[in-house]
């Protein structure tokens, strides 16, 4: 039989920020599950481009810049940083809309867009569940912004009949 040993408290330094947990198995975990593995799903599909197009390194740069924003952007959500959650709703929005766009020049007789299984999960079933699961977060992180606005805003209200300094209050 093991045991379990807590971790010892982590007090930050004066001058740092103090990090936010979050504990496991919440939707940003799920989020971060999705995102990794559109990142798998990416970096196949480019691998893939590059050895038809004759290993031409023009075609990993969109791939790449979009590979490196999910990993930081998924990562910093775990930790419910709110420009983190932002910046993967947009980054899904535009598979979506590229999608989008995708069907319809596929409308021209000229165009191939074949849609299969893959194509379905990797450009529209996942970015959709990572923004249905990202937006309550960001509500929530927004309802916490205008609670701590409002308790810094209207300071608690003092007596003014009460002595500033209550030693004053026992000399009498």
């Amino acid at each position: 039989m093991t045991d379990l040993v807590a971790p010892a408290a982590v007090t930050p330094s004066p001058g740092s920020k103090p990090s936010i947990v979050v504990p496991p198995g919440g939707a940003l975990d799920v989020v971060y599950v999705l995102s990794l593995m559109q990142v798998a799903f990416l970096l196949l599909a480019a691998v893939g481009e590059q050895l038809l197009m004759g290993g031409n390194p023009a075609y990993l740069v969109v791939p790449l810049i979009k590979i490196v924003l999910l990993l930081v952007f998924a990562a910093k959500a775990l930790r419910r940083r709110r420009w983190a959650l932002r910046g993967l709703v947009v980054l899904q929005w535009i598979t979506l809309v590229g999608f989008v766009l995708q069907l319809i020049a596929a409308l021209l007789p000229m165009v191939d867009f074949t849609v299969n299984l893959v194509v379905l999960l990797t450009n529209l079933l996942l970015p959709v569940a990572v923004i249905w699961l990202c937006r309550p977060e960001l509500r929530a992180l927004k309802q916490e912004r205008k609670a701590a606005r409002a308790v810094r805003m209207y300071p608690v209200p003092q007596d003014p009949f009460v002595p500033a300094d209550p030693t004053q209050e026992l000399a009498r």
